[in-house]
């Protein structure tokens, strides 16, 4: 409390409220900053960061990019942040998201000590940009490359007069033209800050980009297009139109997986077998001399103990804007996975994986962007996407046409639900019937034959990279082996579903037109996760019911069964297929081939025991 009684304690007082005054005035109010200003999106995923803007429809992701500057970037394209495509969307020219920064102290600076900032200061706005689409040949690409006639514009604000002013824009260009241009995937822009109107506790800056929709003759084509990429975008005084450098070490792509095909698979399907032996990490330089890093990795599981760690040791790593290069010491580059997952394969579970670079002498100047992470869950669904669609991937529009994902068992199971992440698409045009099948694999590897179909559905789409779950009426039993989901349209219709472009899943996806199964030479993966057990749709897995007995087995006539009065009961061969259903407590198999089949049985709580039987003649 402070005293505002007699001379000497008001002069006090007028002290303390002035220096109070100053403390005040540099306090970043809601939406208030001072320089410096950076961001390179590398510790965060999904909205932007609330304290630096002004965007709530752009996404940040670590999936559309092409080897950027540091992991992550904003993508500033043709969808809110619902997913959808912007109403006012055509096919001439629309205006789509918008990413502004917060409001910007230009007046003055707090450190390394206080001082008034005027355009003498040399303030920079720099950031690193790349039209969406990535690079090489149209089936390995990566989003969507916006058109010649669409662009994206930065713009200052003047508090003074309350005018958004264009400084800079970019038309569409591919990835190509900027590689072959400065060797480097992304093109480096620094815009100098001089007019006096901007040098005051308002200035904000903005992107925002242009867009149109291909003139396509069928809207269900139609989806997110037209992509831009920002990455380290930094504002800050006494800096020069050479400032084109950062003492920082960082990684450039994401945490991969750790196993073989999927990014996530059901726990009791997981064998040591799944995992890879080594994997692959990007890291970058960008300073202008050659620096010296560690780099190590921990496993840590869901209880938070560390299970495993890898240590890289100390290796150089030479600067990118002279070598055009990433890390090419295998230690750092290349890390060896000698550990396989250990966990009980009846209880869902994940891993953490930790990764860490650091420069050796400690002077990175951002740590941001020196660890990421990788969950790998083992639950009860298959995954080769990473969740999130970079583009679409069709079911063409020839009727009866089939897509289909095949997956492997080591054991047999049963697939109870189908999950699906449907593009959203322009004036919902989407919305088209279509089935979804189950089948079993040819010994080549290809879709057999059809051992289940649903009734018509409709495709649902939810938000942004929402998936959608379809049960089936009848839980499939699959056995071990390979077997195919796949959707099937009912008329000539195209159905355009999510697609995954940093994972490849292509050797495992086909397609059916005109009863001929083909292999996709897309890279990538169709977001299609196959569901198991009854946890699924929200019934018991599978229980071991010591009171019920199956006599005799093998079998030649009939099967009993004993412990549970008059249950339903199933009985399918290995491949799946289900053969027989009835409702007793005896079976009668006199009709039905020598082998090995699965009887499954429901009681009377809508729980389901399995057991294999062995029919002789």
């Amino acid at each position: 409390m402070i005293n505002l009684c007699g001379k000497k304690n008001i002069k006090k007082n007028v002290i303390i409220i002035f220096f109070l005054t100053i403390f005040v005035s540099n306090i970043s109010f809601g939406q208030e900053k001072f320089l410096p200003f950076l961001d390179d999106f590398s510790s965060y995923v999904g909205k932007v960061n609330p304290q630096l803007w002004i965007g709530e429809n752009c996404q940040v992701n670590v999936g559309f990019q092409v080897f950027p500057p540091t992991v992550g970037v904003v993508t500033l394209d043709a969808i809110n942040r619902y997913g959808e495509l912007y109403p006012q969307a055509n096919t001439f020219s629309f205006t789509a998201d918008t990413l502004s920064s917060v409001s910007i102290r230009l007046d003055s600076v707090r450190e390394p000590i206080a001082k008034k900032l005027s355009a003498k200061d040399s303030i920079y706005l720099s950031f690193f940009i790349q039209p969406g689409g990535g690079i090489g040949n149209m089936w390995q690409r990566i989003g969507s490359t916006p058109s010649a006639k669409d662009s994206i514009v930065l713009q200052f604000y003047s508090s003074s007069d309350s005018v958004w002013t264009s400084v800079w824009n970019m038309k569409g260009t591919y990835t190509d033209s900027i590689f072959s241009k400065d060797s480097a995937y992304f093109h480096y822009v620094m815009i100098p800050i001089t007019d006096n109107k901007y040098f005051n506790k308002d200035f904000r800056f903005r992107f925002y980009n242009y867009a149109s929709l291909d003139s396509n003759p069928s809207y269900d084509y139609v989806s997110n297009c037209d992509q831009w990429n920002l990455d380290y975008i930094y504002l800050n005084y006494n800096r020069s139109k050479n400032d084109t450098v950062f003492r920082d070490i960082a990684f450039v792509n994401p945490a991969p997986s750790m196993l073989k095909l999927y990014q996530s698979m059901p726990a009791k399907q997981y064998r040591e077998s799944e995992m890879k032996d080594s994997i692959n990490i990007t890291i970058v330089n960008l300073y202008s001399d050659a620096l010296n890093s560690t780099y190590k990795y921990d496993i840590i599981d869901k209880n938070n103990n560390i299970v495993n760690s890898y240590n890289g040791g100390f290796e150089n790593i030479y600067p990118y804007i002279k070598t055009h290069s990433f890390q090419t010491s295998l230690n750092h580059s290349r890390p060896l996975v000698s550990y396989k997952y250990s966990f009980d394969k009846n209880q869902w579970t994940y891993f953490d994986i930790v990764h860490v670079v650091r420069e050796g002498v400690g002077q990175d100047s951002r740590h941001e962007n020196d660890t990421i992470r990788f969950r790998q869950k083992f639950e009860n669904y298959f995954a080769y996407d990473d969740g999130t669609a970079e583009n679409g991937f069709g079911v063409e529009p020839i009727k009866n046409s089939n897509l289909a994902v095949g997956y492997f068992l080591n054991e047999m199971d049963t697939l109870s639900a189908v999950d699906i992440y449907f593009n959203h698409t322009y004036q919902n045009a989407n919305i088209k019937p279509f089935y979804i099948c189950v089948w079993n694999a040819t010994s080549d590897s290809l879709p057999n034959e059809k051992l289940y179909m649903t009734e018509k559905l409709t495709p649902i789409v939810d938000s942004l990279n929402k998936f959608i779950r379809y049960t089936l009426t009848e839980p499939v039993i699959l056995p071990e082996g390979e077997f195919f989901i796949s959707v099937q349209i009912k008329n000539k219709d195209y159905l355009n579903i999510g697609f995954d472009q940093n994972t490849d899943a292509s050797n495992y996806t086909f397609a059916n037109i005109s009863n001929y199964w083909q292999k996709s030479f897309n890279r990538g993966s169709v977001m299609i996760r196959p569901y198991f057990g009854y946890k699924a749709v929200g019934l018991n897995d599978n229980v071991e019911r010591k009171d019920i007995k199956i006599f005799p087995n093998p079998a030649k006539s009939y099967i009993n069964i004993y412990g549970e009065n008059n249950p339903d009961v199933e009985l399918y061969d290995i491949m799946g297929r289900r053969i027989k259903k009835e409702k007793g407590n005896k079976v009668n198999v006199e009709e039905i081939k020598e082998g090995v089949y699965i009887l499954r049985i429901k009681d009377r709580n809508n729980n389901y025991y399995n057991q294999k039987v062995v029919i002789q003649k």
